[in-house]
C-alpha cells in the first residue's frame, strides 16, 4: 500500500469533499481516503499494483476537480 497526497483546488465545501471521498472509496484498489478540507488536500492510500496516480487524478476529474500529486 502507498499513501499519497493530492492538492484539489476548488474543493471548498463539505459537499465537494464528501463527493470526492465517496467516489474514491468505491474505486477498486483504494484502501482509504482522508480529506483535509481546509487545506484542499486529500490523502489516498492505494494498492500500487492495481492503480497509480493517473487513476486517482482521473477519478477526481470525473467530478470536475483537478487533483495534483504533491508527494511521492
Amino acid at each position: 500500500m502507498k499513501t499519497k497526497t493530492y492538492d484539489v483546488p476548488g474543493m471548498h465545501c463539505i459537499g465537494c469533499s464528501m463527493g470526492i471521498q465517496k467516489l474514491l472509496k468505491k474505486t477498486k484498489g483504494i484502501d482509504d481516503v482522508q480529506v483535509r478540507l481546509l487545506e484542499s488536500k486529500i490523502d489516498v492510500t492505494y494498492d500500487e499494483t492495481l492503480l497509480n496516480d493517473k487513476t486517482v487524478i482521473d477519478t477526481v476529474g470525473r467530478l470536475g476537480y483537478k487533483a495534483v500529486a504533491t508527494q511521492s
